[in-house]
């Protein structure tokens, strides 16, 4: 498990380990080697999320200011290698005067995935060095130590004014083949209507296939998305979790005690699901 730990002067990455299924756990390290920024901005260390191989090699990522910083450790998280920026990205806060119009505020920070059977592994995230806002990919096939140009997932035109964002990716174990989820905008010229996307790739992270995956597109006023989703993908079956804006006339119930809003208006979400089955790729 790895987390942030903010300071008055600084933000740093600890790690931990268990080795008795949660029961006990080890003294915290650090595995940042250099810190953040000491608040939750761009500039902080932010979005830190790791994969285990087989034979316990764990690779953490985060965003380290204006890159993707990787930690490595190749005995099972008992000690690290000194982390390192592995490629530059744009700032991942959507938010202020990068806000994606209607959301209140979305991420681009990094997740890593990994193809345990051949190694490979592959680093997504989206960011708006295009204009409109993207999801990239780049993959490694040295165990972390160098890493391909990245590449779009989306595949729209180009500075087509529709943002791509909020993305997250797995890895089939059986056949490592690819799958990153995001938010896609594409298909309306006023870059407001959203649906979820899922792309796959069964020639290593080389090419990707675009499937429409929610059922309609929603709209929404400031409308808060959460800062993560997941998607998880086995024998080719593919499940993903995200959040959408409520439909008009959706009714919430008010907590008890809660205080009312600044006038602001917001529009509530609620959490989808979705499936899909893809056949193994030979």
């Amino acid at each position: 498990m790895a987390w942030i730990e903010w300071q008055l002067t600084q933000s740093i990455v600890l790690f931990s380990r268990s080795t008795d299924a949660g029961q006990t756990w080890s003294t915290a390290q650090r595995i940042s080697t250099k810190a953040g920024w000491p608040r939750d901005d761009n500039g902080a260390v932010v979005g830190i999320i790791g994969t285990v191989a087989p034979d316990g090699t764990q690779h953490v990522v985060w965003n380290e200011g204006l890159n993707v910083t990787l930690a490595a450790s190749r005995d099972g998280g008992k000690t690290f290698e000194p982390s390192h920026p592995i490629f530059d990205v744009g700032p991942p806060y959507f938010g202020g005067a990068t806000t994606i119009p209607g959301v209140s505020r979305a991420m681009g920070f990094p997740q890593i995935g990994l193809d345990g059977e051949r190694g490979t592994l592959y680093v997504t995230w989206s960011d708006f060095r295009n204009g409109d806002v993207d999801v990239f990919i780049s993959r490694s096939e040295d165990h972390g130590r160098t890493w391909t140009p990245l590449m779009r997932v989306n595949d729209d035109p180009v500075h087509s004014g529709a943002d791509q964002f909020f993305q997250w990716i797995a890895v089939d174990p059986k056949d490592g083949s690819v799958y990153v989820q995001f938010y896609d905008r594409r298909d309306d010229p006023e870059n407001r209507k959203t649906r979820v996307t899922l792309a796959r790739s069964i020639d290593g992270g080389k090419t990707f296939t675009n499937y429409a995956w929610s059922d309609e597109p929603f709209t929404g006023q400031n409308a808060f998305l959460g800062d993560y989703e997941w998607v998880t993908a086995y024998n080719g079956r593919v499940y993903g979790i995200w959040a959408e804006a409520a439909p008009e006339g959706y009714q919430v119930a008010a907590r008890l005690g809660a205080r009312p809003t600044s006038g602001r208006q917001w529009t509530p979400t609620i959490i989808k699901v979705g499936t899909a089955q893809f056949s193994l790729r030979r």
